[in-house]
């Protein structure tokens, strides 16, 4: 017993649960504006299944606390003006912060994942990738960021987020082969750095986070985000929530089967996989082999590709370099037979496509005859494979998302209102 209290220790009292339900209610509030807005007082009741005086309490304690905001009137043909509410996206935001190979990026999210501002750092300026000297630019950069661009707005936090194998919960990259990182504290690096509280996600995850809230996901509980870009990765959303498995290492696709090909084998795995036939970096290098690109360019793989699409169209005409046109199509072919596997193993809602992949969508077509061909589930597959909502350019939105999603699922905790 607890002799202060006279009550039995790990019990909930009345008023807790209260409280618990009372920001439970708050959380259904938010996300039905979110999901329909801007709605009125009486369609929030009728998609939360709340009273309407709930309702009435419920918005009034948003509206003083910055996440939700009134809207003009609307002409009502019975009685009053209909009021409508959305979701304020300038008042409380979330910064978000992505480490990159070439380039750390950060920004101001709304609440309703608008990208409000950004910049970036190159890393080219550093004497060394080590984990110390990009966490030391990241702050600096972010410091003067804030100083000019959050004004008068609430920080609900930084969400941070990098590729690779990454255990957000340990706060630890456990690794990152590009930037040669292994088993790196990256949240204690950062915490007297950058505003908290901080939460680290990885990158193809916190894309497929950013898709479910704002996105795609919005239609779909359950589906897997497939990121080919510089880098690879899955994300497989269940009822909503990202699988991570033992150790957060689920999502990893690079050495799924993409080719028969004798001539191209992976050094560690000794297939054909989609590490050494799909990536950015592998596409600017076979366009380079080919003569389609120069050998060196000065503006860096990322430019590089914009190029090689730039060839290629317009797709399928005399206009376009041919060469250029065969290598896209047979990238999407063997991506698509990657994504074949996954279909059949996880058999989604929907696969949501990212990355790299996108700058080129007009060949997407080649991406799901090829997962219809091989997939048990046969042609109708072809319809559930969609391009992410935000394209290739996502990072700063999908950094923050983690921030964003604990203020709109605990907003009287997350902003110290209780």
């Amino acid at each position: 017993m607890d002799i202060r209290n006279n009550r039995p220790q790990g019990l909930v009292t009345a008023g807790q649960r209260a409280e618990v339900m009372r920001q439970g209610n708050a959380s259904a509030v938010l996300r039905a504006v979110l999901a329909h807005g801007p709605v009125s007082r009486a369609e929030i009741a009728r998609h939360t299944g709340l009273s309407a005086p709930s309702v009435t309490k419920l918005t009034s304690t948003l509206l003083d606390a910055g996440l939700l905001a009134e809207l003009a009137p609307l002409e009502s043909t019975q009685g009053r003006p209909r009021v409508p509410l959305g979701v304020d996206r300038d008042r409380t935001v979330a910064l978000g912060l992505h480490i990159g190979l070439l380039r750390t990026t950060f920004g101001l999210v709304g609440l309703d994942g608008t990208v409000l501002a950004e910049g970036e750092l190159g890393h080219g300026e550093l004497p060394d990738l080590t984990p110390d000297r990009i966490a030391e630019q990241a702050a600096r950069g972010v410091e003067s960021f804030l100083a000019e661009r959050l004004g008068g707005r609430r920080l609900a936090g930084t969400g941070v987020s990098i590729g690779g194998w990454v255990d957000g919960a340990r706060g630890t990259v456990v690794e990152h082969g590009p930037l040669g990182w292994r088993d790196v504290p990256l949240l204690d690096l950062l915490a007297n750095r950058l505003p908290g509280p901080l939460l680290l996600e990885q990158t193809v995850r916190a894309i497929a986070r950013a898709e479910l809230w704002f996105g795609a996901g919005r239609e779909s509980d359950d589906f897997v985000l497939v990121f080919v870009g510089s880098v690879l990765g899955a994300a497989i959303v269940v009822h909503r929530t990202v699988h991570r498995g033992p150790g957060a290492a689920a999502g990893a696709i690079e050495h799924l089967a993409a080719t028969d090909d004798p001539a191209v084998r992976c050094p560690h795995c000794g297939t054909g996989c989609l590490s050494v036939t799909a990536t950015d970096t592998v596409l600017v290098a076979q366009a380079r082999a080919a003569g389609i690109l120069p050998a060196e360019d000065e503006a860096g793989d990322g430019r590089a590709l914009e190029r090689l699409i730039e060839s290629a169209r317009p797709a399928g005409t005399d206009a376009g370099d041919v060469r250029a046109q065969e290598l896209l199509r047979t990238r999407a072919r063997r991506v698509g037979r990657a994504v074949s596997t996954i279909v059949d193993l996880v058999n989604p809602s929907r696969v949501v496509l990212a990355g790299g992949i996108l700058v080129a969508d007009e060949y997407l077509d080649e991406l799901r005859a090829e997962v219809a061909r091989r997939s048990h589930r046969g042609p109708s597959v072809a319809e559930d494979i969609v391009p992410a909502v935000f394209g290739s350019r996502t990072l700063v939105r999908s950094s923050a998302v983690p921030v964003l999603e604990r203020v709109i699922t605990e907003p009287f905790t997350a902003l110290g209102l209780v």
